[in-house]
């Protein structure tokens, strides 16, 4: 039997866990944020990494070019955009990858359909781990402003998974292209010098080749932070099923390595690297968590009890009953799917 769920609930932004991985975020206020290369879909991130890509970044550059760019140099740029260098466009951006890091935490929305979001069994069957499950269900907006960073060498948000048989990928790669085309003719009018180690295979090559050399490589690694947040974004449309949400944040090797941020958790490929985001729980007035629901297995309401029990431990507000006196708090309840974990 179909069972409906109220809009309120139906809008938030839900996250699977484990009994210990529900414990470990309402303890230490945090939560996980894996590195891209070590989640269970295999393709992750190596989806963006394609021909077809480039060719939407590289189709919108030319075009966002400047029309009265020196002859010779707009021949430069032509010849770096043909066909045949497009490999050569993909590695920078690849090679770009040893000095930027990209970790995520994944929700799942509503499908849609009616169902609870925050009650799906193939999420159950998938994070759950064979062990009692839960799900976190968090305000979107809320939980945007808690995560949100954006400074020199780091940047963070809330961002919705594309998948790839959808077409809308392609928009992503066409705006870094066509941002990285207006970067490249601000340059172009600025004028900004060539700094003598900069490398060229042409000998006594023109300062108009060496401009637009220049000009066109520091657009591109400029491109490479968005990039890389847009790859974080773009699923194997097998996973569609998931309607996939992410905190994706992203930042410079350099960056991760000062903070010391980066710690290593076992995992199904090993050492796993991940970071720690805070959440901020025991403040109601920007708390994102609304609702968890104990998944399925013997003994929900008791496990409800121990779940409240943890939150007001903790600080967090329990809103027990619809009660109207708790605003902003946290309510817990329990699945109505029949299904046993274990």
């Amino acid at each position: 039997m179909k069972m409906s769920c109220p809009a309120s609930v139906n809008d938030l932004l839900y996250h699977y866990t484990s009994e210990s991985g529900l414990q470990g975020i309402i303890e230490s206020d945090r939560i996980w944020a894996t590195h891209i290369r070590f989640l269970n879909d295999y393709t992750e991130f190596r989806q963006a990494f394609r021909d077809k890509y480039v060719e939407a970044f590289v189709d919108a550059f030319r075009e966002g070019m400047r029309k009265d760019i020196d002859h010779l140099a707009a021949s430069v740029i032509g010849g770096v955009l043909a066909k045949r260098n497009h490999s050569v466009i993909l590695e920078t951006i690849e090679g770009s990858a040893a000095r930027n890091e990209t970790f995520v935490c994944s929700f799942t929305s509503s499908l849609q359909d009616g169902f609870d979001p925050g009650d799906r069994l193939s999420q159950w069957r998938g994070y759950s781990h064979s062990s009692q499950g839960f799900s976190l269900g968090f305000e979107k907006d809320a939980l945007q402003k808690q995560v949100a960073i954006d400074e020199r060498g780091a940047k963070a948000s809330v961002l919705e998974c594309i998948y790839e048989d959808t077409g809308a990928e392609f928009s992503f790669f066409r705006e870094m292209g066509h941002n990285a085309s207006l970067r490249f003719n601000d340059l172009w009018l600025s004028g900004e010098a060539v700094p003598d180690s900069f490398p060229t295979n042409i000998p006594a090559a023109s300062d108009e080749y060496m401009k637009a050399s220049f000009y066109f490589l520091k657009a591109l690694s400029k491109a490479t932070a968005e990039f890389f947040t847009n790859a974080a974004r773009i699923k194997h449309s097998g996973f569609r099923e998931e309607r996939e949400w992410r905190i994706v944040r992203h930042a410079s090797h350099d960056a991760l390595k000062r903070s010391g941020l980066t710690k290593f958790r076992k995992g199904q490929s090993g050492e796993t690297p991940y970071i720690e985001i805070p959440l901020g729980l025991a403040k109601p007035e920007s708390s994102p968590l609304r609702r968890i629901v104990v998944g399925p297995g013997s003994h929900k309401d008791d496990i409800k009890c121990w779940v409240e029990l943890l939150l007001e431990r903790h600080g967090v507000r329990v809103r027990r009953g619809h009660s109207p006196d708790i605003e902003n708090g946290v309510e817990v309840s329990t699945s109505a799917i029949p299904y046993r974990s274990a």
